[in-house]
């Protein structure tokens, strides 16, 4: 672990190119298990913790947003905490790895029918040479991804940066549906409901896995605790819903509590700031957002042809932009970039910023009419995924934030703490950061390492 920092610095520089995760072919461990089992596996590897953390930090699509300082930074900081962990673990004559297996599990689509959606399922081990020995995981953490366009980002094709904040957990990260297994379908992007069913089914198959393929067993008194930032903080939220309402589920998984960053849990409220701001950073928000919700309520919002929905110029463009976006090789940036490029059409002398767009060249002056039908249709969507309602919380939930986020606006964590009281909710104020920077820092937190 020493040399740990040096080889970072140097690789975040380009002096020297960085090693990827290559594991050798006798770390694939196709196990047996049983007749009709809740899962089949795709993958599984095993991998050493510091390979992994130099990947992510030079080829991943979030860290590609981090300056080169910031990216040694946050090296340091996760080098120390991986020491701590080793130390704690009692690791030595070795090295702390992980393994992760990628696999198929059954859920429910949008259309109510039954779709194998993927994920993956990590816990962490011992590596010396060639030789694997497993740690008992001490909980279980069902970790929700933050918004993702590509599937290289997606956790059974990469390593999402999540990954690092598990400690020594089991834990279980679902692609959702549009991702590895589903690629070729529709994200049912803001439908918090849906996806917190796939979530828990994913929860469900890998603990089966995690049962039947590892040499370890689950530590005595474990809990599960859901935790997510962005998209994946108002899922893990979702999730939180979806136990504490259903409580012989909670009290199957030892519910513990949930800790999400920087989430849209009010869809409507955000949605209604994008409006009320008239122009956004991450103009591919709206076609997410629009396309999910179209596909999931055919009868109310999918009852508007695309053509009523997006601005002309989307129109004119829509054959570019949607191939980008179907194809699932592109980053949210990239596709931000490209909607700047194709749709920003109105130049007058109010304040843009070179990476902003008015929300009037991404959508139609329909959709942003109060009065109109087609407005009230998505709000109408919006609503029936709003998780400042229509539940009482009875485990924990802790909130972070960041005052300046304008891709995701603090009022939705306000309203999370307005809804159900300081009893339940904890706000949990960060750095005044932009949206990236500050789901970053949350997960630095959730390691208590600044």
């Amino acid at each position: 672990m020493k040399d740990l920092k040096l080889r970072i610095i140097v690789s975040v520089l380009a002096i020297a190119a960085a090693a990827a995760c290559h594991p050798d072919d006798s770390d694939d461990m196709n196990g047996s298990f049983v007749e009709d089992p809740a899962y089949t596996v795709i993958s599984d590897q095993t991998y050493d913790f510091e390979e992994f953390l130099l990947d992510f930090l030079t080829d991943s699509p979030l860290a590609s947003s981090l300056t080169d300082v910031q990216k040694i930074l946050v090296a340091g900081l996760l080098d120390g905490y991986v020491t701590g962990l080793e130390n704690e673990l009692g690791i030595s004559g070795g090295e702390l790895g992980f393994r992760k297996v990628t696999y198929l599990y059954e859920s429910t689509d949008q259309y109510g029918k039954k779709q194998d959606l993927s994920a993956m399922a990590l816990w962490l081990g011992k590596l010396n040479g060639r030789r694997w020995k497993e740690i008992s995981p001490e909980n279980i953490c069902l970790m929700e991804h933050y918004t993702i366009t590509s599937d290289a980002e997606c956790p059974s094709e990469g390593f999402p940066f999540e990954s690092f904040i598990n400690g020594n957990s089991l834990l279980i990260m679902p692609d959702y549906i549009g991702y590895g297994a589903t690629s070729d379908m529709i994200h049912p992007y803001m439908n918090h409901e849906l996806c917190a069913v796939n979530s828990v089914d994913a929860l469900e198959a890998g603990f089966e896995l995690f049962d039947e393929l590892s040499a370890a067993d689950m530590k005595t008194g474990w809990q599960t605790i859901v935790a997510g930032a962005s998209q994946g903080g108002g899922n893990a939220l979702a999730v939180h819903k979806y136990m504490d309402t259903r409580p012989d589920l909670s009290a199957k998984w030892n519910f513990s509590h949930s800790y999400c960053a920087a989430g849209p849990y009010s869809p409507s409220l955000t949605v209604r700031k994008y409006m009320e701001a008239g122009k956004t950073d991450h103009p591919i928000l709206f076609p997410l957002t629009l396309k999910g919700l179209r596909d999931s309520y055919p009868e109310i919002l999918g009852r508007f042809p695309e053509e009523r929905i997006f601005s002309q110029a989307y129109i004119d463009s829509k054959d570019i932009i949607d191939a980008a976006l179907e194809s699932r090789q592109y980053t949210t940036a990239e596709l931000n970039d490209l909607c700047i490029e194709y749709l920003k059409t109105t130049s007058d002398d109010r304040d843009l910023a070179s990476d902003e767009i008015y929300v009037e060249d991404i959508v139609s002056d329909e959709l942003l009419d109060s009065g109109s039908e087609l407005y009230a249709s998505l709000f109408e969507c919006l609503e029936m995924n709003d998780l400042t309602e229509g539940w009482t919380p009875v485990h924990p939930i802790k909130l972070y934030y960041s005052e300046v986020d304008t891709v995701v606006p603090a009022d939705n964590a306000f309203a999370v703490r307005d809804a159900f009281g300081t009893g339940k909710v904890t706000l949990v104020k960060g750095l005044p950061l932009e949206h990236s920077l500050s789901c970053v820092f949350w997960m630095l937190d959730v390691l208590d390492l600044y």
